[in-house]
């Protein structure tokens, strides 16, 4: 059988990481279904004679909508396979009536209303038109074509949310999370000692990371006599960085490093490090967070959205509710390291059990090759 996967961004020499983990899906397939015959198709309208390139052995196709009911009509796909759905791509779909997989990540599927945290009165209104005019789109195309099409989501918030929004009903639908590299981030038994070492490794792009709250709870820390046997180190790149960092250079203690790192990197940094400091404003899984839990690192984080789908409290990690409760939290892995070496041993167990590359490749690549499926 034909696939056609379809995405608006895709992995290139020079810009690794646009849609990598879309990418890591396709190496998986392949890996578990080698005669998968799967095209990609990266649709941009702006592009105005089609791209052809090669990504890890990888044939990739960049062009506009024209081009991509050119390419249907070449290799005649049995399915679609959609990650990123915008408006153009609806359309494609409603004119070739082809049964279709729709994968939902979350920024293409909350109302601009869920994002006001990240308000600025320049930007918002253009960004707040587009998004109404994405969540009407949206919602057409639920009502129009629950026949052929079905839906993955990562977290039950996330097809909550997007029912809510678009004030539909999705009939076809499952629960499946990205996939965590168990291999790349394996458990590795955690000393004692490291309950005083803290990771961050967020962007500081956006509002949405809530660092700003991880800032506030690390100063509310240092008023405490056991500040100084913590450390934390903080790894991040974007327009918020030197603003909420300013406050932490003073301290010794606290690691500032403005860059990004490759997930190798990340896996490494891991093994130096006893918790993940990752409270957030909005998540549909939280990758970063789990790729850390399966090293074995305690996250501290939020009690909201789609984490506590992914964190239980007290059992595989610590849900706050703000920076006094991170504080507390901190503290108390510091004052009791049993339950921090608990928290680590079960934290790395759940999620390999849940995320575990091998298990969510199968369920997709069941729904994908079942003819019956949409």
């Amino acid at each position: 059988m034909n696939y056609l996967l379809i995405t608006n961004r895709y992995p290139k020499q020079g810009n690794l990481y646009r849609n990598a983990f879309v990418h890591r899906r396709i190496i998986n397939y392949l890996e578990f279904s080698p005669n998968m015959n799967i095209s990609v198709f990266v649709l941009d309208n702006k592009i105005k004679s089609k791209i052809n390139y090669s990504f890890d052995s990888i044939d990739i196709v960049e062009g506009n909508r024209e081009d991509l009911l050119e390419i249907i009509n070449q290799i005649k796909p049995e399915k679609l396979l959609i990650h990123f759905l915008d408006r153009h791509m609806m359309s494609v779909i409603e004119q070739v009536h082809i049964k279709t997989i729709v994968w939902v990540h979350g920024v293409e599927a909350l109302g601009w209303y869920r994002r006001l945290f990240n308000f600025d009165w320049r930007e918002f209104p253009k960004y707040a038109l587009i998004n109404m005019r994405q969540m009407w789109n949206f919602r057409k195309f639920i009502n129009h074509s629950n026949k052929n099409t079905s839906f993955i989501f990562v977290s039950e918030w996330m097809k909550d949310i997007l029912e809510c929004d678009t004030g539909t009903k999705i009939k076809r639908f499952d629960i499946i999370p990205n996939p965590i590299d168990n291999q790349l981030f394996p458990y590795l038994e955690k000393g004692q000692e490291l309950r005083r070492k803290i990771l961050m490794i967020r962007p500081f792009s956006s509002k949405k990371y809530a660092n700003d709250i991880a800032i506030d709870a690390i100063l509310q820390l240092s008023e405490e006599s056991m500040f100084n046997e913590l450390e934390f180190t903080i790894y991040g790149e974007g327009k918020y960085f030197d603003p909420l960092t300013e406050p932490l250079e003073k301290f010794k203690n606290v690691k500032l490093h403005r860059n990004f790192l490759n997930q190798q990197e990340m896996a490494n940094v891991h093994k130096e490090h006893g918790i993940f400091l990752c409270p957030t404003r909005q998540d549909a899984q939280g990758v970063s967070m789990c790729e850390a839990m399966s090293s074995g690192l305690v996250p501290i984080t939020s009690n909201n959205t789609a984490i506590p789908e992914y964190v239980v409290h007290e059992k595989t990690g610590i849900l706050t509710g703000g920076a006094k409760e991170i504080a507390s939290s901190i503290k108390h892995l510091y004052e009791n390291p049993s339950e921090f070496a608990f928290l680590s041993k079960h934290a790395s167990m759940s999620i390999q059990e849940k995320c575990r590359p091998e298990l969510v490749t199968s369920k997709e690549l069941e729904l994908i090759s079942d003819a019956k499926n949409v």
